[in-house]
């Protein structure tokens, strides 16, 4: 949900205020989708959104996706972070929930992309260098950004997997790290990678 977290501006009333879900009567101290809420429903529609928004991230990464996660991600922890400062008045068992949905964000934040896609057609082999199962296939990018890129692949690949890209117009060469395989809608197979060892591959 756009928006849902309003970390700004909030009254200075807030805390005198009760908990806006169902007849919970707990104090106040944080604002979810124009909703005040307390400190386990406030932590109960974080997590909800958080992971529901990676899942969405996962399956289409578009770039207004991610301005959008990042947006959520920033408000949603620093209320979370001005609520765990708060220690005289968050039991054990919140605060313990709290530092958990802090790490996760961060973990979360960690994995986004860090630089805008381009749409940009690059020749490109890739290769896949395993014992196991090695092989290596003509293709081109769909996007780029400076840390990854989409391209069209033949092999089945699984996210977490490493591939080789080498430029087919220059001769540089790249590990990166699959991110994502999804059916584009002529039904070629295209997958996400992120660069593992350098940031100017594509100049």
């Amino acid at each position: 949900m756009e928006n849902q977290l309003e970390s700004s501006n909030l009254p200075q009333t807030m805390e005198e205020t009760v908990c806006s879900s169902g007849p919970c009567g707990e104090p106040a101290v944080a604002d979810f989708d124009a909703k005040r809420l307390c400190t386990e429903h406030f932590l109960a529609a974080c997590f909800q959104e958080l992971e529901a928004r990676h899942d969405r991230l996962k399956s289409e990464p578009a770039d207004s996706e991610i301005v959008s996660f990042r947006k959520f991600l920033s408000s949603s922890v620093e209320q979370a972070q001005r609520i765990s400062d708060r220690s005289h008045s968050v039991d054990k068992e919140n605060k313990t929930q709290l530092l958990e949905f802090l790490l996760r964000a961060s973990e979360l934040s960690k994995r986004i992309r860090r630089s805008p896609r381009l749409t940009s057609s690059v020749p490109v082999w890739l290769r896949r260098e395993d014992p196991a199962r090695t092989w290596e296939e003509e293709t081109w990018t769909v996007t780029t950004s400076r840390h990854g890129a989409g391209l069209v692949c033949r092999h089945a690949v699984e996210a977490g997997g490493t591939v080789v890209l080498c430029r087919r117009d220059k001769g540089s060469r790249a590990q990166a790290r699959v991110v994502y395989c999804k059916y584009d809608g002529d039904g070629r197979r295209q997958i996400g990678v992120e660069l593992l060892d350098r940031d100017d591959f594509w100049d």
